[in-house]
């Protein structure tokens, strides 16, 4: 895809997320399809949920376009576009009609089966960590809790979104830094169009947020982070490495918040409010403080580490270490060990 049909195309996607944003959101309002306010939530008035949809139909319609004009295989597509787009459906069922937690993991074992199955299928040579039974569970159990941890981050304004930008815009410099000898044009492309996508949405949902992106967002976008995961390693464009380095906070965040409740709280599993920048925003009564602090935190710390592990893969072990340690401490300090819920 030559620069300026490049530009044209990514236009595309951003005005028609803007726009079905505005559009949603009406509609959202005019059928009451609203997150209410009760003890677990952050926001102060009923505010229109669901709007991942938008980004979501959005970045399945580009693959499908990338496809039929043979810039993308087919396994991207029935991963990207089918898979993402039922990941959405999934989610905006859930956040229209509350599906039930056995539910919805039961769907997304599926999702991610979906994608270790396609990509196992269209290589000649699988890695042993898809082709075997044993390693395929692990990466299945990995896959899936990352569903659920991006899941948990949307709890405060601009949180997720804003998590989707800075990951996707993280992982094209590691790209472009990068000097593996590999063609990465089909992951350059994908990763573009879920920015993008998701660009069109950010400035709606930044602090005061005036739409919730819901689990049709955050449920679709940890199924493309993992699906992304998935096809960068098996393509030995990015390493698994470099994908914890850029995950550090979110799931330092999540998986910690967890550990702790498992031990302190009787039904762990519930919903709750009790992450760090959860509980931050409620004590400095800002979501945009907390928002554009782990924003800062990402840009002059994550980032680089990040870069660190495609320039000076020797100290690979060491950048995840350095990644993950600042955001432990500071969920043991901040996290349910400080929640007064």
């Amino acid at each position: 895809m030559i620069n300026s049909n490049l530009f044209i195309f990514l236009m595309s996607l951003y005005v028609l997320s803007l726009v079905g944003t505005i559009i949603y959101k009406k509609f959202a309002i005019k059928n009451s399809i609203l997150a209410n306010i009760n003890y677990r939530t952050s926001h102060e008035e009923p505010t229109p949920r669901g709007g991942g949809l938008v980004f979501s139909i959005v970045f399945t319609l580009s693959i499908f376009f990338l496809y039929f004009q043979q810039y993308i295989g087919k396994d991207l597509m029935l991963v990207f576009a089918i898979g993402g787009l039922l990941a959405s459906v999934i989610g905006y069922i859930d956040d229209v009609f509350s599906l039930s937690a056995i539910n919805k993991f039961i769907l997304q074992c599926l999702l991610v089966l979906w994608v270790i199955i396609i990509f196992n299928n269209s290589m000649e040579e699988p890695p042993v960590w898809i082709s075997s039974f044993q390693y395929a569970f692990l990466t299945m159990f990995f896959l899936v809790w990352l569903i659920n941890a991006y899941n948990f981050i949307d709890g405060i304004d601009g949180m997720a979104i804003s998590a989707a930008v800075l990951i996707l815009s993280t992982l094209l410099c590691t790209i472009l830094f990068s000097n593996n000898g590999n063609n990465p044009t089909e992951l350059l492309l994908i990763i573009l169009a879920l920015l993008v996508s998701c660009l069109g949405f950010f400035f709606y949902n930044w602090p005061k947020a005036s739409i919730f992106m819901g689990d049709s967002g955050s449920i679709f976008l940890g199924y493309c982070f993992g699906a992304l995961l998935v096809y960068s390693t098996i393509t030995e464009n990015i390493t698994v490495f470099t994908w914890l380095v850029v995950f550090g906070y979110y799931l330092s965040d999540t998986t910690v918040t967890t550990l702790i409740r498992l031990f302190i709280v009787k039904k762990w599993y519930g919903t709750h409010r009790s992450h760090a920048y959860q509980n931050l925003a409620r004590v400095l009564k800002s979501h945009s403080i907390v928002t554009n602090g782990v924003i800062i935190y990402h840009l002059l710390w994550l980032l680089p580490l990040a870069i660190s592990t495609t320039l000076m893969p020797e100290y690979k072990f060491f950048a995840v270490l350095l990644a993950f340690l600042p955001s432990i401490v500071w969920v043991l300090r901040f996290g349910p060990l400080f929640s007064k819920d």
